[in-house]
């Protein structure tokens, strides 16, 4: 542990560390591992977290935590070390010196930063992650979707991983607004040429409405729990996808329909799945034969399902229509009902 002055606390804060595997939703194939922190004294790592960032210790916990899980690489899985960073860290001139050390992998580390926190220096920030990435290291914005910045930290700091929040993907096999947004996140990741990782996937549920939203990296409880090491074969088996459709309830049509209103929401929503078509077209076009396969099956599935829900939105548009509605278009189109 490197040598610090542990002020405020009665000695050097005692931890463990254990490690949950990320991996490759189709394939079962391990992508890399995330280092968490344990106390020994049972108390949250969001509690001495928030204590060492007040006494000003922040980086010298994270330096330690570094120092242990680093020693630790070489009994780790094939595929990247994630490490959680305080943006208070990204200050700290030892940070580099270790993470770019002689032995030291860097194209095997990951740093992430969570959305949680706040950056005071995004000028500074990138000046430090900038010299680390130049050396091999990723960086990976945490926490995605639910935290202070509000995906500041992506658009200022472009990341190569994004780790969308458990908030979003908890129940999202049954909530469409979470299925919608994580979409959107496919889209905006493959824009910026960032890899997205699912955290907190608990259900095989959520795993294939995850991969229907075009998310293929994914970590949590359904995939495996954080072990201490040594760690165990991953017993992960991927979901079967092949026979999984998306299907909406059929709709209860009310007894009164508020034509004008109706058609200006789904106008909104059509023109809103359009643009995410034409969106996902023209970055395919922009990127065509550089995009890695993943992230390409993924921008063409997310196509595909905007594509059905404009068909689908279309046709119950249709049928939810007043009958001289129907006749003034066949009328407009040149037909007869």
């Amino acid at each position: 542990m490197p040598t610090t002055d542990w002020t405020g606390f009665a000695s050097e804060p005692d931890f463990r560390l254990v490690y949950q595997p990320i991996v490759h939703l189709e394939s079962g194939e391990v992508a890399g591992v995330e280092a968490l922190c344990r106390f020994a004294d049972g108390r949250s790592p969001e509690h001495w977290f928030q204590e060492c960032a007040h006494l000003d210790l922040a980086a010298a916990l994270d330096l330690a935590i570094i120092e242990r899980a680093l020693a630790d690489l070489p009994h780790l899985p094939d595929g990247y070390l994630s490490i959680n960073l305080s943006p208070s860290t990204l200050r700290d001139p030892r940070l580099a010196h270790q993470l770019r050390a002689p032995g030291v992998p860097t194209e095997r580390i990951v740093v992430e930063v969570t959305e949680h926190a706040r950056v005071n220096d995004y000028l500074e920030a990138q000046r430090v992650l900038g010299a680390l990435r130049k050396g091999g290291i990723r960086l990976a914005v945490d926490d995605a979707g639910s935290g202070y910045a509000s995906l500041r930290h992506i658009l200022e700091l472009r990341p190569d991983i994004i780790k969308m929040d458990q908030s979003i993907t908890r129940d999202i096999d049954a909530d469409p607004a979470r299925r919608a947004l994580a979409t959107a996140l496919v889209i905006f990741a493959g824009e910026v040429g960032a890899s997205l990782v699912a955290e907190g996937v608990e259900t095989d549920e959520e795993l294939r409405a995850l991969m229907e939203a075009g998310i293929y990296r994914g970590q949590g409880f359904a995939i495996s729990a954080a072990q201490s090491l040594p760690l165990a074969p991953l017993a992960f088996t991927p979901p079967r996808t092949d026979n999984v459709v998306s299907v909406d309830p059929e709709p209860t049509r009310p007894a009164f329909v508020d034509f004008d209103a109706t058609v200006a929401v789904t106008a909104h929503g059509l023109l809103s799945a359009m643009g995410a078509i034409e969106m996902v077209l023209n970055l395919l076009r922009q990127r065509y034969g550089v995009i890695p396969e993943e992230e390409f099956r993924a921008l063409v599935g997310s196509a595909e399902r905007q594509a059905r829900l404009v068909g689908g939105v279309l046709r119950d548009l249709v049928r939810g229509m007043p009958t001289g509605t129907l006749a003034l278009l066949d009328e407009l189109s040149g037909t007869s009902t």
